[in-house]
């Protein structure tokens, strides 16, 4: 399968015309109008999820910042709804009841794996 490059995708490589959440096997599948699909795990889509809370709890503390409180548990976290968002992206529902987190389809493309 061709990577395209984040800056410069095509119109049809960030076109879905086909997506399916599949709750059983926690994944999500996604047929691209240049023929290419992409499946993403849950936990890939988890790991990486663009919302300010996430990415921000990514970044390695700084020696002068206050710690952020995440709300991890140790519980499996499962792929529980999704929902679209215009024409550009689709937006996740998690069981710990994370939402915030929307995945443009530009955003998606740059992280198939």
């Amino acid at each position: 399968m061709q990577r395209a490059v984040a800056a410069g995708f095509a119109p049809d490589q960030i076109r879905p015309t086909d997506i399916k959440l599949r709750r059983a096997e926690q994944e999500l599948r996604i047929r691209w109008a240049d023929g290419t699909e992409s499946v993403y795990s849950a936990a890939l889509l988890r790991q990486k999820c663009p919302c300010a809370t996430c990415r921000t709890a990514a970044q390695p503390a700084s020696p002068t910042s206050l710690p952020i409180l995440t709300g991890y548990t140790g519980r499996k976290v499962e792929l529980t709804g999704a929902q679209l968002v215009g024409h550009y992206a689709i937006q996740l529902h998690w069981s710990d009841g994370h939402d915030t987190g929307i995945y443009d389809y530009r955003y998606l493309r740059t992280i198939e794996q």
